[in-house]
């Protein structure tokens, strides 16, 4: 099969996820190269403020990946809990698990397969993202996401459309208030709520599911005023690190836009390409920040400033995909392969 060939896929497989899994993924790698060639610019400078822009385009990675997650868990109907956390829950633990080994292994040595280490080595995966790597904090989120799952499907099998669209408003406003009260010298006792990314969650379910033609354009014509919006605070105001990020209304509004542009544009085939980092793209995500600072940053000496600002923040991204996805590929398909057989059906 040549790899530019293009695959018509079966009519039960929603193609568009695969593309957002994709751009999720990019994403994911683009905005840790730019905030780390932020770092290396002055700060306030005309590349530092572009950089930032990219930087709140990129981070939308976080949001797309839960709002995935929503749209492919909650709609199914049928599936016995025992079977969803046998089945679904173990695809997303046992990863984890595997490259948290790899990183802290690579840090601090393989001492800590040992098994007088075991003990210390799980309650150090249950406490949370490591230091070796940070960005697993988003792989916590879906974890617990994935937890509440059954009670979520339950509880939407119950209410009216109407009470859905409801309950985002709220959520929206929630948001809002947790992003924007602390403008007003006020504290927000409402974060332990948005950091739960359930809001997310639901609108990847949402905007998957239920949307109609208008709804789509309201959050599409949204997501391009907030992009407008969070561009102009970052160059003209400053001060902007708590107030468009994460699940800040502007973020949620940009991401839910970039949701359903790529739902309406993509068609009913994909490259093999599209295929193959889709179906990759959460071990990239565990993976790619070793590439991007140990074997792209060391090994291979590539400075992300070298050739302007554009010319090294692509080819940074570019060789750390390539390489992620590699290492992602071998990976799946040995260590975490055999791990996965005791969960599987005969």
């Amino acid at each position: 099969m040549k790899f530019n060939q293009k695959i018509t896929l079966n009519s039960g497989h929603q193609v568009y996820i695969d593309y957002l899994r994709v751009i999720a993924t990019v994403f994911v790698i683009g905005v840790h190269t730019v905030s780390l060639a932020a770092s290396m610019v002055e700060n306030g400078s005309t590349s530092f403020k572009v950089l930032e822009c990219f930087d709140f385009a990129f981070l939308s990675c976080n949001l797309l990946f839960v709002m995935i997650s929503g749209a492919l868990l909650l709609p199914v109907r049928g599936e016995k809990v025992s079977a969803f956390f046998r089945k679904r829950f173990s695809k997303v633990a046992i990863p984890l698990v595997v490259y948290y080994i790899l990183y802290v292994c690579a840090k601090e040595g393989i001492a800590w397969i040992y098994p007088n280490r075991w003990f210390a080595l799980l309650k150090r995966i249950f406490t949370g993202a490591p230091y070796e790597a940070p960005h697993f904090w988003l792989v916590y989120v879906i974890l617990w996401l994935y937890v509440l799952t059954p009670f979520l499907r339950w509880l939407l099998k119950h209410i009216s459309d109407d009470v859905l669209f409801g309950v985002m408003a709220v959520i929206f406003a929630v948001c809002a208030l947790d992003t924007y009260l602390p403008l007003f010298g006020v504290e927000s006792p409402l974060g332990w709520f948005t950091d739960t990314f359930v809001g997310a969650f639901l609108l990847g379910y949402l905007l998957s599911e239920k949307c109609s033609k208008r709804a789509e354009n309201f959050f599409i014509a949204g997501g391009a005023v907030s992009f407008l919006v969070s561009c102009y605070w970052i160059i003209k105001i400053g001060n902007y690190e708590n107030y468009i990020y994460q699940n800040a209304p502007t973020m949620m509004l940009f991401s839910a836009a970039i949701f359903l542009l790529v739902k309406r544009l993509s068609g009913g085939t994909e490259a093999p390409v599209i295929i193959f980092l889709g179906k990759y793209s959460y071990s990239i995500l565990l993976i790619h920040w070793g590439v991007l600072h140990f074997v792209v940053k060391q090994l291979l000496h590539v400075n992300v400033l070298s050739g302007g600002i554009l010319g090294g923040c692509m080819l940074m991204m570019i060789l750390t995909l390539i390489i992620s996805a590699v290492g992602a590929f071998l990976l799946d398909n040995t260590l975490i392969k055999w791990l996965e057989l005791p969960f599987r059906r005969k």
